[in-house]
């Protein structure tokens, strides 16, 4: 009996064992004789039943087993929604200098680099008519806190007319007032803040001096004991990867649910001090996979457990048929939809990143403001390389179907998007992740396997990851 090809795509992931992908992105893993036979058309009758209820096969085009693919494959796809994540830059000024900040920060007491009433107003305007009724609002600088009666004000603004929105606060807590706390004492406020783990690796990174080392963990102690873990996201940036271990035992010690294992990002100052490390994929991704390995075997050994953020977006992708929010890994990943970055001058960026390299007079990607609304000629633009579906790298690519497109990245890296995609940052850190994931799958790792249940279990539903994936 004949089958038909569903686009198939293989990879080899360990000597003995072969990833088989659809479309649709289900999966199998099929070992070097029965890919042997599957590829001479040598299987039994049985076998070609079995792989079609797998959707590996479609024996009839327009059969359930291929209106289902076609389905599933569909819900892969981001699709246009309404505006319904905003970060915005109330001021630009901080009273930090981080050594990988990634934006072109002003001065603390500079002046000209805040919201002024103008703004505030346009802005409030623009959410009313444009954004979603649950919409995220994410305040960033510079250094928000700074301004929190601007703060305030907008949070009690926007819920007169958005009464379902939430609010992040990203800070460097280096300011605990009476203001900030009546903001952390509402239960839609919540605030992210970095954490590059011990005291030292902190203060070399970001705080600079002892005082500000110990205002920082003192103000981080008094919310975790008052609100505890929910209230406060904290994302460690890993500068020296030989301590990376230190950084991840710390979270351990504190009792922290998740981290967001993350190598410096190519932006703004971090371009100069972190160069190297920061284009060099190869070092991070064995750094990383040590990484995964350790919180994996510690565990499985450990009363409390920890969560890899990044390991859990690409399981997610992986195992939830569908799109999700984490911009990155769309596809496609169409910029300036629903989200959007509004500066401290009130124009738009695609993204946070886009407004970095326009603040370093790299490029202008800016693509209009709250005065003149959205440069659809400049977004469209943008727009035309935002799918992988075309690429012919990623056509070839059993990962194509959990994957992206960073176009932002690209443009900051190289300068350009016309660039051979197995040749991007980009590409060789998210296709590791895959890899990693992959082959312990392959191999029925079991520290691994319990890592990912974990992760998954962070989500609404949690499917397995065992159910018939080995055709052995």
């Amino acid at each position: 009996m004949s089958q038909t090809d569903t686009n198939i795509k293989i990879s080899k992931i360990t000597e003995h064992s072969n990833l088989l992908v659809n479309n649709a992105g289900d999966y199998i893993f099929m070992n070097n004789d029965n890919l042997d036979n599957f590829i001479k058309n040598k299987l039994s009758e049985n076998d070609i039943n079995w792989l079609e209820n797998a959707g590996i096969v479609i024996k009839e085009e327009g059969n359930f087993f291929s209106t289902s693919r076609d389905f599933k494959s569909s819900l892969r796809l981001h699709t246009r929604k309404k505006l319904n994540y905003l970060i915005i830059i109330p001021t630009l000024r901080c009273n930090l200098t981080c050594s990988y900040c990634q934006v072109s920060r002003a001065d603390e007491k500079a002046s000209g680099y805040d919201w002024d009433e103008d703004i505030t107003r346009s802005f409030i305007k623009y959410v009313e008519k444009y954004a979603s009724d649950d919409v995220k609002i994410e305040f960033q600088g510079g250094e928000p806190s700074l301004r929190l009666d601007l703060v305030l004000k907008i949070v009690n603004e926007i819920k007169i007319i958005k009464p379902n929105a939430t609010f992040v606060i990203c800070s460097n807590l280096s300011i605990m007032s009476s203001e900030f706390i009546e903001l952390l004492d509402r239960d839609d406020f919540f605030v992210s803040s970095s954490l590059d783990g011990p005291p030292d690796i902190h203060e070399s990174n970001r705080t600079q001096n002892t005082q500000n080392t110990d205002t920082f963990f003192n103000n981080l102690e008094f919310i975790l004991l008052k609100y505890g873990t929910n209230k406060i996201s904290l994302l460690p940036t890993i500068s020296d990867y030989s301590r990376i271990i230190e950084t991840i035992d710390f979270f351990y010690d504190k009792k922290l649910p998740e981290i967001f294992l993350r190598p410096v990002n190519y932006q703004g100052f971090a371009r100069k001090k972190f160069n190297d490390i920061s284009q060099d994929a190869q070092n991070w991704n064995e750094t990383y996979n040590k990484a995964l390995e350790y919180i994996a075997k510690r565990n499985s050994t450990n009363n409390h457990q920890i969560v890899e953020t990044g390991l859990l977006i690409h399981l997610d992708r992986i195992f939830k048929q569908r799109s999700n929010n984490y911009v990155d890994l769309r596809n496609p990943n169409l910029l300036g939809q629903d989200y959007l970055v509004i500066d401290f001058d009130g124009k738009f960026y695609p993204s946070d990143e886009a407004r970095m390299l326009s603040r370093i007079r790299l490029i202008d990607l800016s693509i209009g403001s709250l005065n003149d609304g959205i440069d659809e000629r400049k977004i469209n633009q943008l727009n035309t390389k935002s799918s992988n579906i075309e690429d012919p790298c990623c056509n070839e690519c059993s990962y194509q179907p959990f994957c992206g497109v960073d176009i932002i990245d690209n443009i900051s890296r190289y300068g350009t998007t016309d660039i051979k995609t197995l040749d991007t940052h980009f590409c060789n850190i998210n296709m590791n992740v895959f890899d990693f994931i992959f082959k312990n799958l392959s191999n029925r790792n079991e520290y691994f396997i319990n890592l990912a249940t974990l992760c998954l279990s962070k989500q609404s539903t949690s499917p397995s990851i065992f159910g018939g994936h080995h055709f052995d």
